[in-house]
């Protein structure tokens, strides 16, 4: 593996959540998919598939959503984006992939992002040769379930307030990344609401 570098924030950030066995990394290198970097918007998981990969972005930000039907128009469906992973932060339907159950949303890789991936089969084979790579991943769920009770915090503040308290959790550099409207949803405002914000935070 030529590009060590780009994996040394992946493995400092596994090991922050739990001390692991002695060989952990070099049997945990060979099981990563090198780093892609993704040209368009891309949907690497739809409802109702199983999640067989774990997503780590390396640059970039990785959005969830689910497709609704506005009660105004019932005849086509709208995306509410509900949850959006930053760079450091990995992102998957933990239940879908730890159960391998269909997945109740869908995933989409934003463009420009680089990312890493970890896969269904190669987590199995390696909690096979090393048990504790399963209570590493249980321990990082309760750090998914953390991030989702401060999104819920976020989302209780309205118009610009949350707006700012969005830029300041997950940078200015994700309005390069995540389009206005998918960001008006994921903090209850519509697109309308959202689109002189720019301004007014600069004036």
């Amino acid at each position: 593996m030529n590009n060590h570098h780009l994996y040394v924030d992946l493995i400092r950030h596994l090991l922050s959540f739990m001390q692991m066995p002695k060989g952990f990394v070099s049997l945990l290198l060979p099981c990563l998919v090198p780093p892609k970097t993704y040209t368009e918007d891309t949907t690497v998981l739809k409802f109702g598939e199983i999640a067989n990969m774990i997503y780590w972005p390396v640059k970039g930000y990785i959005r969830a959503y689910k497709e609704i039907m506005p009660e105004e128009d019932r005849m086509f469906t709208k995306q509410k984006t509900i949850d959006i992973s930053s760079p450091g932060r990995m992102a998957f339907p933990i239940n879908s992939f730890i159960n391998q159950v269909e997945a109740d949303y869908f995933l989409e890789i934003t463009k420009g992002s680089t990312v890493i991936g970890f896969s269904y089969t190669s987590f199995i084979a390696l909690s096979k040769q090393m048990p504790e790579v399963a209570l590493l991943i249980l321990k990082m769920v309760g750090l998914d379930q953390n991030n989702w009770l401060l999104k819920m915090e976020m989302c209780k503040v309205f118009n610009w307030d949350g707006y700012l308290l969005f830029l300041d959790h997950f940078g200015m550099e994700v309005t390069n990344f995540i389009k206005q409207q998918d960001i008006a949803s994921y903090i209850g405002m519509s697109a309308e609401e959202l689109y002189n914000t720019p301004q007014i935070l600069d004036s």
